[in-house]
């Protein structure tokens, strides 16, 4: 099995890919995905996740938030021209969702990323894909993030965009040579800082997809696993726990 870590989204400038990514996709039978994106386009998938972005309708923005959490976030969102009461109703994973997207699109990053990029290969030369998650967890995801801890939610995320700009190009680079050293410290962080976010973003999903990964390794055909970058390295990582599992592992 191959195991790619995947930025989802680049700029222009970050193409072509490194040469080792072409080399997994041509020699597997099979692609692996976190899970299908493209169902976002359709209209009952669209559906459950306007059903799960809102808040409760006794609740908003400014109620759920502690005073200091909300001016950050109104701050935030007053950058890009637009007014938080917009939005009061949203869930703060939606609102923050909102905030990533302008920020990357301010940042030039407007290229699908290298899951977008192999699923399009793969459909014109019809090599299967398969999904470790269906779409309706990965919007459960979305929608659920930070709840029961929604100001701590809101300043890490804040805080992460914060240094977005200048850390996101050492991490690129890093990547494109196959380095993961400010990737594991990135992970480290958040995992003494805010271990909430980070066992429902790495630990959790890590752990759901090691059985179908074993799954994969066991059926005798190889496969390529495209997934974030942040899910391949750190202490809870698919390498170490790959590892873990008697898997040889080998850089290349």
């Amino acid at each position: 099995m191959f195991l790619g870590g995947s930025v989802h989204i680049l700029r222009e400038s970050d193409y072509p890919l490194p040469n080792e990514f072409d080399r997994a996709f041509s020699q597997s039978a099979s692609l692996v995905l976190e899970t299908d994106v493209e169902q976002l386009a359709n209209e009952s998938v669209l559906q459950y996740l306007m059903s799960r972005m809102y808040l409760p309708a006794n609740q908003t923005l400014r109620s759920i938030l502690d005073s200091s959490a909300y001016e950050q976030l109104y701050a935030a969102f007053s950058e890009y021209g637009l007014l938080l009461d917009g939005v009061s109703n949203f869930k703060p994973s939606m609102v923050i969702n909102i905030l990533t997207l302008l920020q990357i699109q301010k940042l030039g990053f407007v290229q699908e990323g290298v899951d977008f990029y192999y699923l399009e290969k793969a459909k014109n030369e019809k090599k299967p894909v398969g999904y470790l998650e269906s779409i309706e967890t990965q919007i459960d995801l979305m929608v659920t993030m930070g709840d029961g801890y929604e100001n701590d939610f809101v300043r890490y995320s804040l805080y992460d965009m914060a240094n977005t700009e200048s850390e996101l190009s050492l991490l690129l680079d890093e990547w494109k040579n196959g380095g993961s050293s400010k990737t594991e410290e990135a992970l480290l962080e958040m995992r003494d800082e805010w271990p909430q976010i980070y066992r429902t973003v790495v630990t959790d999903r890590n752990g759901a997809w090691m059985p179908q990964l074993e799954q994969y390794l066991a059926s005798g055909k190889i496969s390529f696993v495209i997934v974030g970058l942040a899910h391949i390295h750190g202490p809870d990582g698919l390498l170490r726990q790959l590892e873990n599992a008697g898997c040889t592992v080998e850089f290349f």
